[in-house]
């Protein structure tokens, strides 16, 4: 298992990087339509294909971030 440092590391990756793929989320014109209209369901088009990818490495880093957090308190219980 990986040291407590080493996952700090990850984590801190991680979530730099899905603060780039938020920035690049908030430019597109599927969240746009999205601000625009945000009681309305926006039907997706081809073009918001990039866009999902990017909801779903979103999604993606949400969940490695937990499961490094999680690694990281199953090391602080091991510990105590």
């Amino acid at each position: 298992m990986e040291d407590f440092n080493q996952l700090t590391e990850k984590i801190k990756i991680l979530k730099k990087a899905k603060v780039i793929l938020n920035e690049e989320y908030k430019q597109s014109d599927f969240h746009k339509k999205k601000e625009a209209n945000p009681q309305d369901t926006v039907p997706p088009s081809p073009e918001d294909e990039e866009v999902f990818k990017l909801l779903t490495a979103i999604s993606q880093i949400d969940n490695l971030v937990k499961k490094y957090q999680n690694n990281q308190f199953t090391i602080l219980k091991e510990d105590e």
